[in-house]
This record gives C-alpha cells, structure tokens and sequence, in this order.
C-alpha cells in the first residue's frame, strides 16, 4: 500500500509522522517535495534568520494535539542553542521562538517517527515538482517534472501557501522589473533592497513584519514605506487573562454585522483584553463560520477580513515593539490607499496610489517594490502546473468564495461535479474558503492527526491489506 503526500512543510510532515506512527504495515509514505532543503520545514521555516520569530508562543505549538508541551520540551532541551538576546533570553510556555528552530524541531518529528516506523512501514522522500495526477489500475499516479511517475492508493496535497498575487493594475509591465520582487521570500530580494534607499512594502500584514525586522537586522539605512489598503497594522500578543466567551450561532441572528456587535459588546462589558475575547472564539471559528449563509461570508470577506486578521494572526511582542521604534524613527512610514499603477525610469519608479477617502492619486517615489500582500488562494490565478492539471481535469475545484479549494468534511477534494474523490486529500490553507480557520498550527495538527487515521481506516476497509493498518483505530493522537 502506497500514500504519496505532495508538499513536505508543516501539513505534509505531519501527516506523513502521524502514518508511520501509526500504520502497522505494510505501508510506503512517499513525501514529494520541489526543494531539496525543504522536507519538514516548508517555505515557513526554511528561513535561518534568527530575526524571523513564530507568532505562537512556545506551549501552543506542540506538534501533536494529545501532547500539549511536546515542542516546548524539545525546545527547553536545547536552551543553550536557543537563547539569543535581546531577543529570546529563557524557554518558558511563553516564549517565541526562532522559526528556524521550529524547522528543525519538524524534521526531527519527521525523523523520529521513520526510526520508530515498525517493518514494513516505511517513508520515501522523493525530491521533485508534481506537476500532475491521473487516475490509474491501483487508483492514482502522481505525475513529477521529468515524466516520472508514482503509482499510489491515496494522495494528500499538502500544498501550504503560494506567492501573493500581483496587485491589479491596467499595465502589468512593471511586474516584470527588476525593481519589483513579487515572491518576497526570494534568494535575491534582500540583497537587492539593501542596495535601495527607499522601498515600498505592498501589505502590512506578517509578511511586512517580517521584512521590517530583516532590513533593520540587516543594517538598512533606507525607508521602507508601507502600504496598506484599509489603514490596519499588525497587533502584538500581550497577556490576557483568558475568558469564557462564545458566540451561540442558533442564539444569534446569523449576519456578521450581528456577531460583530456581541464581541464589541461583550468586551467593552467586561472590560476584558479583545486579545483574550478572540482567542476564546478560536476553537468555534471553523464551525461559525459555516453557520454563515454565503453572502455573510462573503460580506465578512469584503468588510472585516483586514480587521479580524490583524487581531486574529497577532505578533511576538519584542517585534510589535521594534516596529513601534522603526515608525517613531521615521524610518518606517505608514500609507493607506490602493496601487494604480507605477511609471518606472532609469533611476526609480513613482508608484501611482489612491489614498483611502480620496479621490485623486498621488505618486510615491522610491527604488524598489516588495509584494507582501499575502498569499494567492485564487486558485484558478495561481501559476502551478499541479493545479491547472487538478482544474482542467476536473478532479478539483474552487471554493464558492475563491478562498481554496471545495472539499468535503474529512478533507476529500470534491470535483468539478461536487463529488468527494476516493483517492485526493487535502489539508490546511486549501481548506480555507470552507473552515476559515486552518492555517495555523493547532488547527492543522487536528486535521493532519484526522486525516492519517481516516486514511489508514479506509485503506483497511478496502480488503488490500494483509493486516490491519490502524495501530488505534480512535483517538486523534
């Protein structure tokens, strides 16, 4: 029996452990991943910049939903490794730590559950681009670059998240300068900022955070200008004393304007930390939010996705902080409007904005533009042959809202005619339009411990094993 899993960083890694952990035989895990240096980490922990922090602290981001302090012993085994001040002096529950640090924890999760694989189970890492999938005897061939293919029974995609989408603009020359950097994760993007005095950041979210901190890190003497569309900056996590809210969705009218209301209500009530009042909602966000009708998710969507994302996806405190040194300093400065266009030259570009409220543009000039807009979940936009494959094939297809892709409650990917596949899975950002809340760590572990075990459990209902391949047939551990 064979489980090809598409995508070796966080979600793939997971699901891969939970199977070798789990399987008692026999059983190929076959993880598929483009970059050679990626398997366990993925592009979010890929990084080694010790200026790159986690935004969970250190006792919610355990790997495994049944043993909560699993990463925070890890990490407080290798303390002397970890500590770096200013930024990391002790390993408590609340630290933040290095992402590096959780790559490395994830290969070793990876690791630790091939060695303890019993006979018969096994994991393959294969390094290479899936480009495409066809259904065959055994029931599905994942397609690589190259022309080489792999037979299997199931296939997770395990795909994470994509390069953010180039704003929209009548001329989309300037996409193709050297002055703009549309994937900000690129080998060659910081290199090419220190040259600049002045840069443009598109986004004010994560992404811009993480690229404030690299260029201070880093010595930048330039301006880093921040554009974003509705005026809100990302927010620090502080301590909250937790408290017992909840929205009852059967109690409530079922319009986000009205649930909007109750937080606000309740907060200002109690006179509580919002901090606290969102992260009660957490565990219930996935199911409020299929509660919404469509058209209420998708008011959601064009009216307070900016507003709950930076209050929802919160930074480390000491970055919060530096950031508030880099605005101060001047050498951070905020903008709110939209791109229009950009008129580039021989020594610069003027970026072409609309400020919020206004009717006219004004020019913004500077030497460079780094995308940090977010992640593409448009899928029919995304440029990635796997998925124009899975779109033209009919074996997938968009969410209602273009947030991922459709997929049933265990994570089944539904085609073109709304029928959930037998053999194609996902997990994570792909489910987004329909969970909402799924791109995180606590949410993923959940998913990625479900989907191993109803995986395991449908293979053996099938008859092909020998024996039995679920070593706990319940449980999500």
């Amino acid at each position: 029996m064979e489980i090809a899993i598409v995508g070796a960083g966080f979600s793939g890694t997971l699901v891969a452990a939970h199977l070798l952990r789990k399987a008692t035989g026999p059983l190929t895990v076959r993880l598929i991943e483009r970059v050679p240096d990626q398997f366990g980490r993925g592009v979010a922990y890929s990084t080694v910049r010790d200026c790159h922090f986690l935004n969970v602290p250190a006792a919610k981001m355990s790997a495994f939903p049944d043993d909560a302090e699993h990463f925070l012993r890890w990490a407080r085994a290798r303390e002397h490794r970890l500590i770096n001040p200013p930024w990391v002096t002790a390993i408590t529950s609340a630290s933040f730590l290095p992402r590096r640090a959780y790559g490395d924890y994830l290969c070793g999760v990876l690791d630790e559950a091939e060695r303890g694989a019993p006979a018969g189970v096994r994991l393959e890492r294969k390094t290479g681009e899936a480009v495409g999938v066809k259904r065959g005897p055994r029931g599905i061939s994942v397609c690589l670059a190259g022309g080489e293919r792999h037979e299997v029974e199931r296939v997770v995609l395990a795909l994470g998240n994509f390069h953010p989408g180039d704003p929209n603009v009548a001329d989309r020359s300037f996409y193709e300068s050297d002055r703009y950097h549309g994937d900000p994760w690129g080998p060659e993007v910081l290199a090419a900022l220190m040259e600049t005095r002045s840069c443009l950041a598109i986004g004010s979210g994560l992404t811009m955070a993480d690229w404030a901190i690299t260029l201070s890190e880093a010595g930048y003497r330039g301006t880093l200008h921040v554009l974003s569309r509705r005026g809100v900056w990302p927010q620090a996590h502080r301590p909250a004393a937790p408290v017992d809210f909840s929205i009852a969705a059967e109690a409530w009218p079922r319009t986000v304007g009205a649930w909007l209301r109750h937080i606000r209500h309740y907060i200002r009530s109690q006179r509580c930390d919002w901090r606290a009042a969102i992260d009660a909602l957490r565990p219930a966000t996935p199911s409020l939010w299929a509660s919404l009708p469509l058209a209420e998710q998708r008011r959601f969507l064009r009216h307070l996705r900016p507003f709950w994302d930076c209050h929802r996806h919160r930074l480390a405190p000491f970055v919060g902080d530096h950031l508030q040194i880099l605005t101060q300093s001047g050498q951070l400065v905020r903008h709110v409007g939209r791109v229009m266009g950009y008129r580039e030259d021989g020594n610069g570009v003027d970026v072409v904005i609309r400020r919020r409220g206004l009717d006219e543009v004004s020019l913004l000039r500077v030497d460079a533009v780094v995308n940090c807009s977010g992640s593409e979940s448009d899928y029919r936009k995304l440029e990635s042959r796997l998925i124009n494959d899975l779109l033209d094939r009919g074996l997938v297809h968009p969410d209602p809202l273009g947030l991922g892709l459709a997929t049933g409650s265990n994570g089944a990917l539904l085609d073109a005619a709304g029928c959930a596949s037998r053999h194609l899975y996902t997990l994570g950002p792909p489910e987004k339009g329909m969970l909402w809340e799924t791109t995180a760590v606590p949410e993923i572990r959940e998913q990625a411990a479900r989907l191993a075990n109803a995986l395991l459990r449908d293979l053996e209902r099938s008859g092909r094993p020998a024996r039995a391949l679920l070593a706990r047939a319940s449980g999500a551990g």
